[in-house]
């Protein structure tokens, strides 16, 4: 089988070979075109699917008005109209026809296209498809008709080009489009052939359901001299299958000519020798395109080794810098000390999955006010990296200058990252929420995953942050979005803060760990300390995981109310915020 769409000098030669051989055994030209139709019909297949290439393939030789079938005689005079019929004059005969409906696999069951007369070039050029075959075969439409005996012999020898239409839809050269192109689904049209010695020409149109490139239909001017060399032994012989005892009244009992026998044979060395040229010339064009290949692969693999070098020098580079962001990420989160404050129990934790995260918390006493940030930036690497030392910056400096509305807090930090983002050229935003605690209240503000609030015994309350606010840096203008809740924590109550890594996350089997399976740890382990709780949750996360690799960064903050402490130093501004 050969496909079409990528059509080899091996397949071309492989097939030639099959059909140089088509001519042998057979007592008929019809017989041989039979064999040559159903072969291609055949072998012409879109791999690795097996479905044939063609819809249909026929195969035509003109012939003589007055040599016809009587069935083909009358089917060319009635397409003349009132134009009377030459006894000389050329018809283009269907001889072979093989296809997807039934009809069309025989040329006696076909319903059009039997016996076209070529009565002249007025009447030609009313058939657009074979005038046009015709011309892209190199030939004249009145050497066709009326081929002169002096031109023959040099007109038969020449190499022909192809009948090409890349594009059948709509295209003026290919009838029947409503009833045959579109529905049957024909992409494009190939025809190939030429000039048997006695003057007559054959030509074989395969209606393809796949679109080929140029390449592939110039290689078929070779295929037609395979062709032509299976059909020339029948060119002054026997052109039909069938004959009867009328076939006298059609010229088709021949007898033994030595000059006729002689012309052939020198057709056949013609048409060899040119099938010899034409190889020679096809290898002279694959070794240049071979040639071709081989420096623009030369010149593409020194293109990558150079651009290879490159990327080593970038990513080394990047992964300095990478290094340092990520340093800095480490050196600004809450250490131990900080969170040592006095009246909680507080532990953090917090696994980027790549180089760089996205991920972002802290842990702020100013003033009795102990504010809890938490945040995710979308994606990971350098840029979100970034943003999320920029958020910490912006957090800190507004717990710096007192600010105290919750509503002003968010605002100012918002529109002080938009214009960053905005300036890296960035689509990056992030979820942010900030909690302050002071006298036994919390206050939550912002949009990120839900807080969990823990009372004494490990009863879990899941507070919805969505109501709170919108992304950061995602608008410039949010305030109008942004509200708070306050709650009240007694003594053993406390508060989880995560990122959506540890929900998210998934096993082998791709089953998440769920805020529920989190929550269920939690509860069960509030009695610990707040490091012991979140050492909990994380050994029940390692377990879920197993051997998956971490896709998302993982963070979780635990605050536990062990007693009194921090609300006997708060200020009046505390108050405020609460």
């Amino acid at each position: 089988m050969y496909d079409l769409t990528r059509f080899t000098l091996r397949d071309m030669a492989e097939c030639g070979l099959a059909l140089r051989q088509f001519g042998l055994g057979v007592e008929s030209m019809e017989e041989a075109s039979n064999r040559i139709v159903r072969y291609l019909y055949e072998n012409f297949c879109t791999k690795p699917i097996g479905e044939k290439s063609c819809a249909l393939v026929r195969l035509f030789k003109t012939h003589p008005y007055e040599d016809l079938e009587v069935e083909l005689a009358e089917y060319a005079r009635s397409m003349l109209d009132r134009y009377p019929p030459l006894p000389a004059m050329k018809c283009m005969t269907l001889l072979a026809t093989v296809g997807e409906q039934t009809e069309w696999n025989s040329r006696h069951t076909s319903v059009g296209h039997k016996a076209i007369p070529l009565a002249s070039e007025s009447v030609v050029a009313q058939i657009p498809m074979i005038s046009q075959l015709i011309r892209q075969l190199g030939l004249d439409i009145k050497t066709v008709i009326n081929p002169g005996p002096d031109l023959l012999v040099e007109i038969e020898q020449r190499k022909y080009n192809v009948f090409y239409v890349p594009e059948a839809i709509g295209n003026p050269y290919i009838p029947a489009q409503d009833s045959f192109v579109i529905p049957f689904g024909i992409k494009s049209v190939l025809g190939f052939g030429g000039l048997l010695p006695s003057g007559n020409l054959f030509a074989i149109i395969m209606f393809l359901k796949v679109q080929i490139p140029h390449s592939t239909a110039q290689m078929f001017s070779t295929l037609a001299l395979n062709v032509k060399t299976a059909l020339l032994r029948f060119d002054r012989g026997a052109v039909f299958a069938q004959k009867d005892e009328s076939a006298t009244a059609f010229g088709q009992i021949f007898t033994r000519n030595t000059e006729q026998e002689v012309a052939q044979l020198k057709s056949q060395v013609a048409t060899l020798t040119q099938l010899l040229e034409v190889f020679d010339q096809s290898i002279l064009v694959q070794s240049d395109r071979l040639e071709q290949a081989i420096e623009q692969l030369a010149d593409s693999a020194q293109k990558l080794d150079t651009l290879n070098q490159r990327l080593k020098q970038d990513n080394l580079r990047m992964g300095a810098e990478l290094d340092i962001v990520r340093q800095m990420q480490q050196m600004i989160l809450p250490n131990p000390e900080e969170l040592e404050i006095e009246g909680l129990d507080i532990a953090g934790y917090m696994e980027a999955a790549d180089e760089v995260g996205g991920d972002y918390y802290d842990v702020l006493n100013t003033d009795g006010v102990v504010t809890l940030g938490i945040g995710d930036v979308t994606g990971h690497g350098l840029e979100s990296g970034i943003l999320m030392l920029m958020a910490q910056t912006a957090v800190r400096t507004l717990k710096e200058i007192r600010e105290t509305d919750p509503v002003r807090f968010l605002d100012a930090l918002n529109r002080t990252l938009y214009k960053n983002v905005q300036r890296m050229n960035s689509e990056k935003s992030l979820t942010l929420a900030i909690l302050n605690y002071s006298e036994g209240w919390v206050s939550i503000c912002g949009q990120h995953e839900e807080t969990l609030i823990v009372r004494n015994g490990g009863q879990v309350e899941r507070m919805d942050t969505m109501d709170l606010g919108l992304p950061i840096a995602l608008h410039d203008d949010i305030a109008e979005f942004i509200s708070h809740i306050s709650i009240e924590l007694q003594l053993g109550d406390g508060i989880v803060l995560y990122t959506d890594g540890i929900p998210e996350a998934k096993d082998i089997n791709k089953k998440q760990y769920g805020v529920e399976q989190m929550c269920e740890v939690i509860s069960q382990s509030w009695h610990l300390s707040a490091p012991e709780i979140k050492q909990a949750v994380i050994d029940d996360l390692r377990r879920h995981i197993g051997t998956q690799k971490v896709f998302d960064d993982i963070t979780l903050l635990v605050v536990k109310r062990t007693e009194l402490g921090v609300e006997k130093k708060s200020q009046p501004q505390a108050a405020a915020l609460v």
